[in-house]
């Protein structure tokens, strides 16, 4: 997938290896953007809500990836994944205060087994 660069009008492959490492902008080529320093990536995660039966699924949008990662990180001790049904027992749950980060999307979670909401 050939793009003509924004910056300096050079033509370069949007799929290539070198455009994945350096990120940026579709239409930004790899060299442009370690130069100019024009990193403009969303940092996204999905996070599952625990609320009924069938729980609902978040989009939240970061800032960057340390926080995308302390987020996770707190959101994967305090959910109990991989703890089975130890996640609500203990002093082990953790703050996540303090990250700032945007709701982007939601499926809400369904009330019953069957799907509807009652």
């Amino acid at each position: 997938m050939i793009k003509i660069c924004i910056h300096c009008a050079d033509e370069f492959d949007a799929t290539s290896r070198q455009k994945r490492i350096a990120g940026g902008k579709i239409n930004e080529c790899p060299e442009c953007v370690e130069t100019l320093g024009t990193e403009t990536t969303v940092a996204y995660l999905g996070v599952c809500m625990g609320e009924g039966k069938q729980g609902g699924v978040q989009i939240l949008a970061f800032e960057d990836d340390s926080s995308r990662s302390a987020y996770l990180k707190g959101w994967r001790n305090n959910s109990g994944q991989n703890k089975g049904k130890s996640c609500q027992l203990g002093g082990h749950l953790s703050s996540t205060g303090g990250i700032r980060f945007k709701k982007k999307g939601e499926t809400p979670a369904n009330s019953n087994h069957k799907g509807r909401a009652d």
